[in-house]
Parts: structure tokens; C-alpha cells; sequence
């Protein structure tokens, strides 16, 4: 398992990746060459600038929303008009990845156009031959409603996303129970092992069907809980 962390820009830059302008992944224990560059923001906003020629050879970004925050709940994101911006994006950023040998790997999420394993598999078998991949974090793909069945949507997941991805990232969230009614159906991050994460599933999908070469990503703060899980140890 190839462990990685992330970066912020300020500490990319102190420790000698002067070119950095966003968010790092780089390799744990030797951080001075990147993985990829993770974009912030969202990419079907009118206001979104994304650069394709940054360190690392992978880009990591969201596949977007209609809502006016990144984690909103809006309907029109699975509607058409979510579906063809979306489509729209990767048409007019598609040659200029291809150009700079880039690879966009989109990060879904249960808020975004790419919100369950049948759509984003979908969309990787269209651009099949294309600059785009997978950037999985499983717990991404949950919200509160879907937890009384979460060891079936974890298995769906697991099973057919794992293969598929270029960066595994193990970041763990559990049910914002302080956003109130207006939003019952938030997640917030939380520490590794804390949230909804089910460590033993994680880590059977990654020994089974994660390639080798494939980066696991991980917070700083969880590597002590991501090592222990590599090792067998979930307490």
C-alpha cells in the first residue's frame, strides 16, 4: 500500500515544490516530488478557474453542482441541465489535459453530478480514452438516510469503484447532527476511525482489488489509524 498525505500550498513551497498553488498529495516520508494537485471549488460555477499544468501528474477536483455551495442540495444537479454542463466542462478542458499530459480524476460525492457508483462508472466507460479518472473517498458517496443500509452501499462502492481508481483517498465523515432540520442530510469530516468508515470492508477492498501502484491517501492527523488498519488492527 503506497501511503500518501496532503499538503497545503504554504508547506509545498517551504519544503522546496516552489511551482505549488493548491493543495498537495504527495508521498509520505518523502514529500518533495508531488502525486497531483488537488483543485479547489466548483468546476460548473461560472466563476471557476482550474489550471491544467501543475505539479503532479494527477489533478483532483469535484465533478460539481448546480447549487450556489459546494455541498448543497440542489435537484437540477442530476437533471439534464447538471448533466450537460458537466459534459460541457469536459469537452472544453479535455485537449488541454491531453496536452499538458495531465489526467483529471473527479472526486464524487452524493451532492454532485457524479453521486453513486452506476453514474460515475458510466461516465469513465464514455471518456474511456480520455484524461479523466477516479479519485474514490468512499464515505463521499454516503449521507445520513443511507446509513440504516450503509454495509450494502459500502459493497457496492468497494466492490466496483475500488478497481477503477487512480487515488483511494481515506478521509472518514459521520451526520452533521448541528446543522438542524434545514439540512438533516449533512455529513461532516471527522477523524479516521470516527466516523462512517467501516475500517475492515476498507481494507479487504483495498488488498483485494486496489492496485499496487495505486496512491492511498491520507490526513496527516490519520496515518497512526490508517497504519494500524494496514496491519489488521481496527480497535
Amino acid at each position: 500500500m503506497r501511503f500518501c498525505t496532503i499538503l497545503d500550498t504554504t508547506t509545498a513551497r517551504t519544503i522546496g515544490i516552489p511551482d505549488a498553488v493548491c493543495d498537495l498529495v504527495v508521498p509520505h516520508g518523502t514529500p518533495g516530488e508531488a502525486v497531483a494537485s488537488i483543485l479547489p471549488g466548483n468546476p460548473l460555477a461560472d466563476d471557476w478557474f482550474g489550471l491544467v499544468d501543475l505539479p503532479g501528474d494527477l489533478l483532483v477536483a469535484w465533478s460539481g453542482t448546480m447549487a450556489d455551495e459546494l455541498f448543497e442540495d440542489d435537484p437540477r444537479t442530476w437533471m439534464p441541465m447538471g448533466h450537460e454542463r458537466f459534459e460541457s466542462f469536459c469537452d472544453a478542458v479535455r485537449e488541454p489535459l491531453a496536452a499538458s499530459g495531465s489526467r483529471l480524476c473527479f472526486r464524487p460525492h452524493a451532492r454532485h453530478v457524479l453521486s453513486d457508483p452506476q453514474g460515475t462508472l458510466d461516465f469513465l466507460r464514455r471518456r474511456e480514452g480520455e484524461p479523466f479518472g477516479l479519485a474514490l473517498s468512499p464515505a463521499d458517496l454516503m449521507l445520513p438516510s443511507m446509513l440504516a443500509h450503509a454495509e450494502d452501499h459500502f459493497t457496492r462502492i468497494l466492490e466496483s469503484m475500488i478497481p477503477r481508481a487512480d487515488l483511494l483517498l481515506l478521509a472518514d465523515a459521520a451526520p452533521d447532527e448541528n446543522r438542524g432540520d434545514d439540512d438533516a442530510e449533512a455529513m461532516t469530516p471527522t477523524p479516521l476511525g470516527e466516523g462512517v468508515l467501516p475500517a475492515e470492508m476498507i481494507m479487504e477492498a483495498v488488498n483485494t482489488g486496489l492496485p499496487e501502484s495505486t496512491p492511498v491517501v491520507v490526513a496527516a492527523g490519520d496515518l497512526p489509524t490508517a497504519t494500524s488498519w494496514r496491519h489488521g488492527d481496527f480497535r
